[in-house]
């Protein structure tokens, strides 16, 4: 026992940073690591997540590692710019870029069997977590940190809730807690005249790495430089107009340097469908909850909404009355903790960090490193805490229970916030001893054990708020995971088995029935499978294509998935040139006029127990990649047209922005039908009320049917439910009460009691969905709310397809699941009828196809015979990448059909070759190229400024 005491003493607790904080960091980095993620080995759950994990990120890195093995085996082969399995055809570089390309940790891929992707998918993440605590850990040895307190801030940095939320769900949303302390390491030595060079090679790594955060980065490294200068530097005389030349120096290089792999992802991301959109969805202010609930989000990993999650062990709450007592000290934490809390509580700062966009709080990841640093700065300090400290703490204490504790919900059982105000008592008892110990005891053995301690208990901490995230008898969130060992079984099941019964010897492109895989119905997976498809699910898509699928007013619109299955209209379906259709057996109703059953599979699926028949369609009218279209429509004219007569034009005419056009003139097919409404009571009551241009919908399980007059005229045609003007105003707080309380079940004190809990403080959201119902199928278009970050946009209009069926349906019914008033212009119910008529007309388009047609890689050509002067349409999306030559001779593209590329051409016998390249990919490699000439003249000059000043 003596040894060990003596050992003990021997203990440097306050050393400074050394290779030993580093071990110590690691070791327990990895038992915390063990303590949390053991978890997922335990319930048999992989760190993929079933939704973008699956759809997004495994297979895209997956389809990276395939991408490396062809060039490190040819490497002198051309790059693919151009996949047509990436949607309808997609730039590699602007799809892949947001997630791989400019990711170091990806490239590691390659080290890995192609067998055991699952492995390297879990150990990319782990190792990125790592490297978060080894990049705090080199910013820390800056601030003349000592040992434990280094370790200990690493800890709180790497495991904060941010992280826990983000690791296993968008894996490269940890790289950016790598890199903001290294750029603030690399300020720091630019300001203490120390090389630049590592600074300029971090700000080409935050470029390349993903221009999102690359975004957030820029603008959060620059605060911190303005504030680390006029707080420390202007002190030592640095001098403000050098100091900021040499830094804009700097940075620019390093821009320049990564331009060849930034100006292609920014063009990408401006021309995609991401790159509109209100400012921060309108919204001014948060609704309550979200500011009740930031007290418990600080100290679990429960989110208080809008990507709001900072999730701190529970020694980060004795960081702010601490920095506030040393402000003066500390100014670049103080300010920056001020700044980050103070920003939070507006959208408008969410808005603007997140692209000036939607108000989502991403930019959170932020907030740790100034918590984390003030850790450290706490644990440095500790013995020169003071009475009036202990006092703060107290104060702080009691304030954090109470605010977390009463929350949004007024809930006091709450066990996601029992062990963490345990552990903050236990911190406070800790501090509070070692206060005694140092003033009046003043034994300095119990520095050590003070230590310990804390560090002790930070682990405990940090492992219990993972736990309680992942546990079945917590968060469960480990079950939004897939299960291990499934992710290739489900990818090869994607399609059933029905993408090997398709013919691949010549282009095609293949679609599903909505609703088929459910959420996996735009899985990215296909490349995997050697499938292209008209639906895709990446963060940067083509905005021409967008544009088209929401002038056509498509029902499954979304932000990033403008087109999903395109509602499986028949004329929508067909002018993307769909070949092929998979359905399960049982979605006979959704299948498009003219899709003919050709083939069938039969898999046993994982995740669809108890279905296992997937049928597969043909079509007999999808139109071909190129063909000539000799009649064309100016946009003018068709932008007059509904959203169905914009849909029938398309198979008349080629849409062109030129107004010398040679239209073909038609009698619309389309039919708008009579009707009567009734509205059946629920429980004796009129569910919904319907007046001219206003429906008030009081209960949720309201059916508003629309009778047919005409139901004769339904046969042999889809029928579509359409209402436009459309502005919906929920009920206010006191109207939803009444209505509730009008119900049985809130009869008793207690349940009215729960009901003001559970909705007072939440804003009533604006989110409804609107499902209309004929005999042959239910479909569904929804408004989301403002709070949905991703996909929120107002949808005036909404065009829903009831299905094509031979025989007459006699009414449509729709339900509104949003109580409230929903003010609208017009309701109409159209029959679109479907015959010979239509398939000859398409039968014509086909028949112009271009023949010979040729791929390679960025390369198509093929040859077309002009009957007269036309123009070439494409069913390849819009972009100023392709080049086109006819005949040899570089003509110019335009913009056809709204979504896609087309040209003139004369009558006669041509011969088209068009070739990609991947639009500023060219000027970027020349800018990278003058930015690393302007890197290797800063070495040069800085050694030589460095040789000299040593001879002086």
């Amino acid at each position: 026992m003596e040894d060990v005491r003596k050992k003990w003493k021997k203990v440097q607790w306050d050393n400074e940073i050394t290779y030993k904080t580093f071990l110590t960091y690691s070791v327990l980095f990895v038992l915390v690591t063990i303590s949390i993620y053991l978890l997922f080995w335990l319930r048999g759950y992989s760190f993929i997540w079933s939704h973008d994990g699956f759809n997004q990120h495994y297979p895209i890195l997956k389809e990276f590692r395939n991408m490396l093995v062809d060039f490190l085996k040819h490497p002198t082969q051309v790059p693919e710019l151009w996949s047509w399995q990436i949607g309808m055809g997609g730039d590699v570089v602007g799809s892949f870029g947001y997630y791989v390309l400019g990711d170091i940790f990806a490239y590691l891929v390659v080290l890995f069997p192609a067998d055991q992707m699952e492995l390297a998918y879990t150990t990319l993440i782990l190792l990125r977590l790592f490297c978060v605590g080894i990049a705090f850990l080199a910013l820390a040895k800056n601030f003349k940190i000592n040992h434990i307190a280094a370790v200990t801030g690493s800890l709180v940095y790497v495991f904060s809730g941010y992280l826990f939320v983000s690791a296993t769900r968008h894996p490269f949303f940890i790289t950016p807690m790598i890199l903001l302390p290294l750029l603030c390491l690399c300020v720091e030595r630019v300001l203490q005249k120390k090389s630049p060079v590592p600074l300029i090679l971090v700000i080409c790594w935050t470029l390349v790495s993903n221009f999102y955060f690359a975004y957030m980065l820029a603008i959060m490294v620059c605060i911190y430089t303005v504030i680390r200068y006029f707080t420390h530097y202007k002190k030592q005389g640095i001098p403000l107009l050098s100091t900021i030349g040499k830094l804009a120096v700097y940075a620019i290089t390093g821009f320049l340097m990564a331009c060849i792999l930034f100006l292609p992802n920014l063009i990408a991301f401006l021309g995609s469908s991401r790159a509109n959109g209100e400012f921060a969805n309108g919204l001014w202010f948060y609704d309550l909850s979200y500011y009740l609930s930031l007290g418990k989000m600080y100290i679990t990993t429960e989110s208080a909404g809008y990507w709001a999650n900072l999730g701190f062990a529970a020694i980060a709450v004795f960081v702010l009355p601490f920095i506030w007592q040393y402000r003066k000290k500390y100014p670049v934490v103080f300010i920056s903790l001020v700044l980050g809390l103070g920003m939070m509580l507006f959208p408008f700062f969410g808005a603007l960090f997140n692209g000036l966009s939607s108000p989502s709080n991403r930019w959170m990841f932020a907030v740790a490193l100034p918590v984390s640093i003030g850790v450290s700065f706490l644990l440095t300090d500790y013995k020169t805490l003071t009475k009036k400290d202990m006092r703060n703490f107290l104060i702080t204490l009691i304030i954090f229970i109470v605010v977390s504790w009463w929350g949004p919900n007024f809930n006091i059982y709450q066990p996601i916030l029992l062990v963490p105000l345990i552990l903050m008592l236990l911190t406070f008892f800790v501090f509070f001893l070692q206060f005694i110990n140092l003033n009046y005891i003043k034994k300095k053995a119990y520095n050590g054990l003070f230590y310990f301690l804390i560090i002790m208990l930070v682990c405990v901490n940090l492992a219990y708020m993972g736990n309680y995230m992942f546990s079945k008898n917590g968060a469960n969130k480990v079950q939004g995971q897939l299960n291990s060992g499934v992710v290739e079984r489900k990818i090869t099941e994607l399609y059933g088995g029905a993408d090997k019964k398709i013919d691949k010897s010549s282009f095609y492109r293949t679609s599903l029935s909505s609703g088929y895989n459910g959420f996996y119905d735009n899985s990215d997976a296909n490349i995997l499978l050697d499938v292209n498809t008209v639906n895709s699910f990446y963060s940067i898509t083509n905005g021409a294509v967008a544009d088209l699928a929401s002038e056509l007013n498509n029902s499954q619109f979304r932000m990033t998935l403008p087109l999903g299955q395109m509602d499986n209209r028949t004329i929508f379906t067909n002018i993307l040139g769909t070949t092929y259709l998979f359905a399960r057996d049982d979605q006979a109703g959704r299948i498009p006029y003219g899709f003919k059953k050709i083939d069938s599979a039969e898999i046993e699926r994982v995740d669809k127990p108890g279905i296992s028949h997937t049928d597969v369609y043909e079509s007999e009218n999808s139109v071909p990649l190129m063909y000539m279209n000799y009649h064309t429509e100016d946009r003018e004219s068709y932008e007059k047209l509904s959203p169905l007569e914009k849909e029938e034009a398309l198979s008349y005419n080629a849409i062109i922005d030129n107004k010398d056009t040679s239209k073909r003139e038609y009698k619309s097919n389309i039919k708008e039908l009579e009707f009567e409404t009734s509205i059946p009571k629920v429980n004796g009551k009129a569910p919904a009320k319907l007046t001219k241009d206003k429906i008030e919908v009081s209960n949720a399980e309201n059916s508003i049917q629309f009778k047919l007059k005409n139901p004769e005229e339904t046969k042999n045609a889809e029928l579509y439910f359409y209402i436009d003007g459309l502005d919906f105003t929920p009920y206010t707080f006191k109207q939803r009460k009444d209505i509730a309380f009008a119900k049985d079940e809130y009869k008793t004190k207690n349940m009215r009691y729960n009901y003001y809990r559970n909705n007072l403080t939440k804003r009533i959201k604006e989110d409804y969905t609107l499902t209309a119902k004929t005999s042959n199928r239910v479909v569904s278009a929804s408004q989301v709310d403002k709070s949905e970050l991703s996909g929120y946009f107002k949808r005036d209009n909404m065009l829903l397809n009831g299905g094509f069926s031979e025989k007459a349906r006699k009414q449509v019914s729709i339900n509104l699941s949003g109580l409230g008033t929903y003010d609208y212009d017009n309701i109409k119910i159209y029959a679109v009828p479907f015959d010979d008529s239509y398939t000859k007309r398409m039968q014509e388009l086909k028949k112009q196809a271009a023949t010979d047609l040729k791929f390679d890689t960025n390369k198509v050509s093929a040859k077309v015979s002009a009957k007269q002067d036309g123009v070439l349409v494409t069913t390849i999306p819009y972009t100023k990448g392709w080049k086109v030559k006819v005949d040899g001779k570089e003509v110019s593209t335009e913009k056809v059909n709204t979504g896609f590329i087309g040209f003139s051409l004369d009558k006669g016998l041509h011969t088209i070759e068009m070739n990609y390249e991947t639009p500023m990919l060219k000027a970027g490699m020349v800018a990278s190229g003058l930015g690393v000439i302007l890197f290797a003249g800063i070495i040069v000059v800085y050694h030589l400024r460095k040789r000299k000043n040593k001879t002086q």
